[in-house]
């Protein structure tokens, strides 16, 4: 007898527990904002700032790709002259070679 009256405080104790965390839970949840019963001024104020924000994001986005153009176009030039040297200094090379062989000649 004593067994069973301890298994159903058991029992009862673990469903009063949960439905006390279930109902705590949501009471802990981030608070959703009431858009319906705002005034046009605060709706205004909400719209501003996430406009600002969106604003904020784009122009971080155009400028992280202005820079990525501008490294690229760097980069680009850069391996332009490095060629351009070599070019060079395969034709002086050669020049010179022809140079030589036609004073020997």
């Amino acid at each position: 007898m004593k067994n069973i009256n301890l298994k159903n405080i058991a029992i009862s104790s673990l469903i009063a527990l949960s439905t006390c965390f279930a109902a705590i839970s949501p009471a802990n949840a981030a608070p959703q904002q009431d858009t319906n019963h705002l005034t046009q001024k605060q709706k205004n104020t909400i719209e501003a700032k996430q406009k600002a924000k969106y604003n904020a994001e784009l122009k971080a986005k155009q400028q992280a790709a202005l820079k990525a153009k501008q490294k690229a176009a760097q980069q680009k030039a850069a391996l332009k002259a490095k060629q351009k040297s070599q070019h060079d200094s395969k034709t002086k090379h050669i020049d010179s070679k022809v140079e030589q062989s036609r004073k020997h000649s």
